[in-house]
């Protein structure tokens, strides 16, 4: 385990580790082919408009399309598979696979689907909807210290 510190204001601050956020551990909801699942979510204070981040995962299989009006700014990058996201704007479908990187800003509206499966990484400017299941307990003690 590593313990590392960041500063704010000249005060240390530990940082929050979590073992074991992968992408196994998400379940689907009942009937769906899609979910998000938000693993971490901070409130900033440190800048002129705190706001939220989040972060986590998307996981998407094949079935029905999942349409999505934006009402904060959003990033995704693409691990594994492939996730299609039809821009309303545009009318164009994006191919997004692994090493893809989109940013959807408030008033974006599109469709994600996939003709197998994707999975993304995302960060969000909005508090936690949709907690990551089974991380109970996988958070590092941030009172023991590395031993390096």
């Amino acid at each position: 385990m590593v313990f590392a510190t960041s500063t704010v204001s000249g005060n240390p601050v530990p940082l929050t580790i979590i073992k074991g956020a992968s992408s196994e551990f998400i379940p689907f909801p009942a009937g769906e082919n899609a979910t998000v699942a938000d693993f971490h979510s901070i409130r900033t204070s440190t800048t002129d408009s705190p706001s939220y981040l989040t972060s986590g995962f998307y996981k998407i299989e094949k079935g029905k399309a999942y349409p999505l009006d934006y009402t904060c700014e959003e990033t995704k990058y693409v691990i594994s598979g492939q996730i299609d996201v039809l821009d309303e704007a545009t009318g164009v479908t994006h191919h997004l696979v692994p090493g893809d990187f989109a940013f959807f800003y408030v008033g974006s509206k599109v469709q994600f689907s996939t003709k197998s499966a994707g999975l993304a990484f995302y960060a969000v400017t909005r508090p936690v909807k949709a907690a990551h299941p089974n991380l109970a307990g996988r958070e590092e003690d941030v009172k023991q210290k590395s031993k390096l």
